[in-house]
């Protein structure tokens, strides 16, 4: 199987979004942030994502959350929901910039894709250095709902820079790869 070049995987990266914006009508020009609750979550955890949804409403981000089971807690204007399922799944996989890493997420597949993790320090990531224009991804580290949204707020403002971010990407990809 032949790997696909950083310049295919962000050219289908830009349609799939485009048309899943189009499907869901969103913005495709705002970063999309992915969440994908395959797992039930405690109460804690869905207070955490629900306060850290409810932030991402001021600073212009489109957030799609990928869940059955925990849909009712996190009913939040701003939010699109999409059923947990292959089909959806794939979907968000293609068109998402950046994704909600949880403990039961798989890293490697989000960078693989061309997306990447906001998450706690794990093996394998590296907090993004903009001085260095080095890392693969927005770490945090206190694990609260702030702790977070300060991550997606240096995510967010770093996808501002086209360049910056085909970096990021491209460390992402290359890291899962190796």
């Amino acid at each position: 199987m032949q790997e696909i070049t950083l310049d295919t995987l962000l050219d289908r990266k830009k349609e799939a979004k485009k048309d899943l914006s189009q499907k869901l009508s969103f913005s495709y020009k705002r970063p999309l942030l992915g969440i994908f609750l395959d797992k039930e979550m405690s109460k804690e955890e869905e207070g955490k994502i629900k306060n850290l949804l409810e932030g991402t409403a001021a600073i212009n981000m489109e957030v799609i959350v990928l869940a059955d089971s925990n849909v009712d807690a996190f009913s939040i204007p701003h939010v699109i929901f999409l059923p947990y399922g292959r089909a959806n799944r794939k979907t968000l996989l293609e068109a998402a910039d950046m994704a909600l890493i949880l403990p039961f997420n798989d890293v490697e597949e989000f960078m693989l894709n061309g997306i990447i993790p906001v998450s706690e320090k794990k093996d394998g990531l590296t907090d993004y250095n903009p001085n260095f224009e080095t890392g693969n991804s927005f770490t945090y580290k206190e694990n609260s709902s702030w702790g977070i949204f300060a991550a997606l707020v240096r995510a967010m403002e770093t996808f501002k820079f086209p360049f910056d971010w085909r970096n990021i990407v491209s460390e992402g990809v290359r890291s899962a790869r190796s």
